[in-house]
């Protein structure tokens, strides 16, 4: 049990800095052509209006994997599925000039 709650641990820990370099690089697109972004990241998975007649483009990015199983005598443990997901959204204004980004999810890091 003090293995996995080390791992978890270091697993918190790591996803803070990979957090941190994705925020980082989200704010070197404000004030990019979106058009530039797509170059780069491809097309996004959606786009919408938002309420200030904005255009928003979404990007998102999902995962799942496993835990492996481990026995200890009569206890089995593991084959946990963890969903690991991140969506990105660029807010652009009428000049197709990226204005905004916000992320949510468990799994945003650099790409």
């Amino acid at each position: 049990m003090k293995f996995l709650l080390n791992i978890f641990i270091v697993f918190i820990l790591s996803a803070c800095a990979t957090t941190a370099k994705y925020e980082e690089l989200l704010n070197t697109w404000l004030g990019q052509n979106i058009y530039t972004l797509i170059d780069s990241w491809g097309y996004p998975e959606n786009s919408f209006e938002g309420p200030n007649g904005n255009k928003v483009y979404v990007y998102s990015d999902s995962e799942s994997y496993t835990s492996p199983t481990q026995t200890y005598g009569t206890t089995t443990t593991g084959g946990y599925i963890y969903s690991l997901s991140c969506q990105t959204f660029f807010e652009v204004n009428s000049s197709n000039v990226i204005v905004k980004w916000r992320k949510k999810g468990n799994n945003c890091k650099t790409r």
